[in-house]
């Protein structure tokens, strides 16, 4: 039987197949020892998550406990607590069997309209439910009174808390502030401009409150090393494609695995991959996410557009005249869509300038300028 594609792209990869980021992963673990708060931003599909995973696996590793609790689409404070619930529900060894136990005697009266008690008033209802998610909240004090053991809490994708409603961050920081030896926190979110809304306004609970860390693009090397690595493992060779291959994911870490990924399948055993194998992989690419790639184009304000396809092309800087007359933008608003565009992940800051996040977007964007109507990258 042939091998296996080696190339994982569509959901977190396992800490042992993650791309580098061993510097990334002994400052986190260092922090999280020291008892530290670390806010960490990542762009979507940038391995945050799988990141996440490696630091549990070493912070377990070294004695802590470790707990991740993925906030992604909540939209009630009960929504809230169930994901907390689910965090603590894998933790193995007895630090696991005593959060456990701490949830069964926090969650009875909690159920509305059904279970063990009925709850009519809406009032009462709430009311329940911030007890429940202050229990939850307290779970690293009890973990580390009855075990010793500081509990390392990952809550992903924190900035969804936003979309629950007002005092949300407020309850988290009013327990949390008190933990001390007991917990550290790692705030993950891969939306700019939400997390920045939490923790860069000076009126909100967290502002200040955790050390900024953000992930950077995956070193050409690295990726390199990686992709060569797998395709003679599974006996084939990256050959000539390895170049187009980096500069194109530019250091994306799920689109250089997407791109490596088809480019094995046009790879035949035994044989090194060409020109023509690249070209395969990159029409086969394009045109499998054409549809998300349009979404993700159409969900972006006109002047966003021209801002986005002007830092895709490239050339002369955003505020030249000849790119303002090009891109029908004014120096105001391309001001303006620029930041938007960071605000909302689309864009980032590096070095000697700007750049889109998404090289495939980028790539799509540039085309689109190039040939435009339906037949581009086709």
């Amino acid at each position: 039987m042939d091998a296996l594609n080696p190339f994982v792209f569509s959901q977190p990869v396992d800490p042992d197949d993650l791309i580098d980021r061993d510097e990334e992963s002994k400052r986190l673990l260092a922090l999280a020892e020291g008892g530290h708060a670390v806010r960490l931003s990542a762009p979507r599909r940038y391995g945050k998550t799988s990141l996440l995973r490696r630091l549990g696996r070493d912070a377990e590793a070294i004695g802590m406990n470790y707990v991740e609790v993925d906030f992604y689409g909540v939209l009630s404070e009960i929504e809230v607590a169930e994901r907390m619930e689910d965090g603590y529900a894998v933790i193995r060894s007895r630090a696991g069997e005593l959060a456990r136990s701490a949830i069964r005697a926090l969650r009875p009266g909690i159920s509305v309209g059904g279970g063990p008690v009925r709850v009519d008033s809406r009032p009462r209802v709430e009311e329940r439910t911030k007890r429940l998610l202050s229990g939850l909240l307290d779970l690293p004090v009890g973990l580390f009174e009855r075990t010793g053991k500081r509990t390392l809490v990952a809550f992903d994708e924190f900035q969804a808390l936003l979309a629950v409603g007002p005092g949300i961050d407020g309850l988290f920081r009013s327990r949390i502030q008190r933990h001390g030896d007991a917990a550290s926190y790692i705030f993950a979110g891969s939306h700019p401009g939400l997390m920045n809304e939490l923790f860069g306004r000076y009126e909100r609970p967290f502002f200040g409150q955790a050390r900024a860390f953000e992930l950077a693009p995956l070193a050409d090397f690295d990726i390199a090393e990686y992709v060569s690595g797998r395709f003679e493992k599974t006996r084939r060779s990256v050959g000539a494609a390895l170049d187009p291959l980096l500069d194109l994911a530019a250091g994306h870490p799920q689109r250089a695995m997407l791109l490596a990924h088809q480019l094995w399948e046009q790879t035949p055993i035994d044989q090194a991959a060409d020109a023509e194998c690249w070209q395969r992989a990159v029409t086969t690419v394009f045109a499998e996410h054409d549809e998300a790639l349009r979404a993700a184009w159409d969900s972006l304000e006109t002047k966003e557009q021209a801002v986005f396809a002007a830092l895709a092309v490239g050339g002369a800087g955003l505020f030249a005249e000849r790119t303002l007359t090009r891109f029908n933008l004014s120096k105001s608003s391309a001001r303006y869509a620029r930041e938007a565009l960071v605000r909302g992940g689309q864009v980032r800051k590096v070095e000697g300038g700007w750049q889109p996040v998404d090289p495939l977007l980028a790539r799509w964007a540039v085309e689109l300028q190039h040939n435009g109507g339906e037949d581009h990258l086709r």
